[in-house]
């Protein structure tokens, strides 16, 4: 009974021992996850713009480019990002830091529903900082619960772009290119439903706290761009409605995106692709919208 008990605690200890040093190298080597723990720890930051979203607007939007042009930006998207995390977010950065001025929510539907997908789903590495829990790293230990990140690990240690590829004020950043070999087709539009319960709570937080709220349809490959106009209203959960950006739209993003340079994935740009919207969002929307006042705004005058 004695021996097999030893070899009980032996076995455990060596579980937790790897778990412990897959996080050590989750730490060290996993762009993502650090970003992630080190937005958990954002104390009286200052931005004026915080960016949100999954993984287009991660690649997409270049916070580094918008500081640079007087525009304090940190980009807070996290890849397979739905839209009830990045509330997550924006509720915890403003409860511990100041208000930005703006909030510009990426949306992707240019890839489907997946950002706001009617039955929500939880970012593990978010949880994991946000929401800490020794029973869940008990139940599903570091090595189950980030598997995927294991991947990105095997990416970093044989290629060079993904050696190469870095986090720079929230953007993941890379020069590696795939073209986009798709076609437009210009058929029918699909309707997008925006009626979301946490895309609604996003709208009225930052109404409540005058934060100006943009949202940009960004742009995917050919084959899921469409024929919507730049802007266009859309009817809100409560019923309201609001203003979004359609970069999406077939002639506004093939006037700045090259097929051939600007991609590293389908529906994914690079940091080349990044730097063309960003500078499109910053001179056809933000400045826009920078010199608009607010609705409350409006009625005190």
């Amino acid at each position: 009974m004695t021996k097999f008990l030893k070899k009980c605690f032996w076995f455990l200890t060596v579980i937790v021992a790897v778990n412990i040093l897959y996080l050590l190298v989750l730490f060290c080597f996993s762009p993502s996850f650090k970003k992630i723990y080190e937005i958990s720890n954002f104390r009286r930051e200052n931005f004026d713009l915080i960016v949100l979203g999954n993984s287009m607007a991660l690649d997409g939007i270049d916070a580094e480019y918008l500081s640079s042009k007087g525009l304090s930006t940190y980009n807070l998207a996290v890849a397979g990002d739905h839209v009830s995390t990045s509330l997550l977010l924006l509720e915890d950065y403003l409860k511990k830091n100041n208000k930005p001025k703006m909030v510009v929510v990426g949306l992707s539907s240019a890839i489907g529903r997946s950002y706001l997908n009617p039955v929500a789903y939880v970012n593990p590495e978010v949880e994991f900082f946000y929401h800490p829990s020794l029973f869940s790293n008990i139940s599903t230990p570091p090595l189950l619960n980030f598997q995927w990140l294991a991947v990105d690990l095997v990416k970093i240690l044989i290629s060079k772009d993904h050696r190469n590829a870095k986090i720079v004020k929230g953007q993941w950043q890379t020069q590696k290119v795939i073209p986009d070999q798709s076609s437009y087709k210009n058929g029918v539009v699909k309707s997008i439903d925006y009626r979301d319960q946490y895309l609604q709570k996003i709208v009225e937080i930052c109404s409540n706290q005058r934060i100006r709220l943009v949202l940009i349809e960004l742009p995917g490959a050919n084959s899921n761009r469409n024929s919507l106009p730049f802007e266009y209203l859309v009817k809100l959960n409560d019923k309201s409605t609001h203003k979004v950006y359609n970069l999406n739209n077939y002639e506004v993003s093939s006037r700045m995106l090259n097929s051939s340079s600007d991609w590293l994935a389908i529906d994914h740009l690079n940091q080349n692709g990044g730097r063309k919207i960003t500078v499109y969002i910053l001179d056809h929307i933000l400045k826009s919208e920078l010199n608009t006042p607010l609705m409350s705004e409006k009625k005190t005058k």
